[in-house]
Formats: structure tokens, C-alpha cells, sequence
């Protein structure tokens, strides 16, 4: 099977429960949780770069063991708001790992969701779910049946992976991205992802702060 373990410094700070993970700011950001974004898909395409800071993130993240990943075909658009009035943005940018031009741009680019094209360099076999084919899976009152259909057409995947357009600074070398897994009902996260591109020009995942996190309550 497929196992998405994002790996990055703030990873290993698991939060249990069908509540959102904690926010290292201050205040807690607004989650919109799995809910799609109400802004249609737009042709516009990516850039290369994009490709490339989604690409290292993913592969940062990608367990050893994986044969496949299910990544949804549109970027998650604006789900989080990644402000605090309690902060400024570049105390908000340490917490993160990047920059603030970095997530001015975020901010900018995510206005909005956008098709994503099979652009991606994965060190694994990918597959982008189309709109249309995902409601044709997910066509159920019952999130568990839900489920149960996504893995009767994907048994060597453990869930999708939905990803952000990257926020990049204004010299290019620092970005933003945010990166959720859906892993089945009330299985889930959210993660900020802060990259930098190294001297020999790939890009480097260098922090991870865990959003949100869902999962079963557990038994009496």
C-alpha cells in the first residue's frame, strides 16, 4: 500500500481527534477543512517552477513503500487563511520556514483554483483524479461507502493528495505550500510546507507546521 509520511522537522507533532492540529501562532488560522474551494477551475496553467516545488515537496513526503499517488487534479484554492492580526507577516514567515514575499504570493495565487497537468517529477507513478471522476467515486450520502469505492478502484493507494499552487518570493528562492492528505473518513491532514531552493538550483524542503489533523475518536 501507498503511505503519504510527510517528513520534515514539524511532522513528528501528531495531534489526535477530529479537532483541527494547533497552530504554533498565537491565534488559530480559519480551517476550512476538506471542503472544496467555491471558486470554479481555471485553464490558467502552472509554471514550470510550480511543477518543481510541488514536485520536491511530494517527493519529500512519498514513503519508500509507495507504487502510487492519487493527487487531485485541482489545487485547493484559498481553504486556510494563513493571516494573524496578532502577528506581522514576517514574524508569521519565521513561523513558517519561508519568506513574507513568499506569502504575499501564496496568498495571491490561491485566489482561485487551477487544473493541474501531469507536469509533475515524481520518484513514484502518479495519477491526477479529474473532477468528473471524483464524484463519480465520492457519489454517496455515506462518507465510509465513499471510501470504500476510492479503494475498490485504487487498491495500491492509501487516499489523495491535494496541493496548493506554490506562494514564491520575488528572487526565487523561497516558497510556500500547502499540502493536504485525505485518507479516508475522519483520516486526514493539513500541513504548511516552507521550501528553498539550494545552491545547485533544486528545491529543498526545509519546514513542515501541522495545520490540522483528524482521525477516528477512539473507542470507550
Amino acid at each position: 500500500m501507498t503511505i503519504f509520511a510527510f517528513r520534515s522537522r514539524a511532522a513528528s507533532n501528531h495531534h489526535r481527534g477530529n479537532t483541527p492540529g494547533a497552530w504554533r501562532f498565537r491565534a488559530a488560522a480559519v480551517i476550512a477543512g476538506l471542503v472544496m474551494s467555491s471558486f470554479a477551475a481555471a485553464a490558467t496553467k502552472l509554471y514550470d517552477a510550480e511543477y518543481d516545488i510541488i514536485s520536491a515537496a511530494l517527493n519529500h513526503g512519498i514513503g519508500a513503500e509507495a507504487s502510487l499517488v492519487i493527487i487531485d487534479g485541482r489545487t485547493t484554492g484559498a481553504v486556510i487563511n494563513i493571516e494573524d492580526p496578532g502577528m506581522n507577516r514576517e514574524d508569521i514567515a519565521r513561523e513558517l520556514g519561508t519568506s513574507a514575499a513568499a506569502i504575499a504570493d501564496w496568498l495571491r495565487t490561491n485566489r482561485r483554483q487551477y487544473t493541474l497537468q501531469a507536469q509533475l517529477s515524481l520518484r513514484t507513478q502518479f495519477e491526477l483524479l479529474a473532477q468528473t471522476r471524483r464524484e463519480a467515486i465520492f457519489n454517496q450520502s455515506d462518507p465510509a461507502t465513499n471510501w470504500e469505492q476510492f479503494h475498490t478502484q485504487f487498491p495500491d493507494t492509501d487516499g489523495i493528495v491535494r496541493v496548493s499552487r506554490p506562494g514564491i518570493d520575488d528572487i526565487g528562492r523561497a516558497a510556500l505550500l500547502y499540502l493536504e492528505f485525505e485518507c479516508g473518513y475522519e483520516c486526514g491532514s493539513g500541513r504548511l510546507i516552507g521550501l528553498q531552493r539550494d545552491a545547485a538550483d533544486a528545491w529543498q524542503v526545509t519546514s513542515g507546521t501541522l495545520v490540522w489533523i483528524t482521525s477516528p475518536e477512539p473507542s470507550p
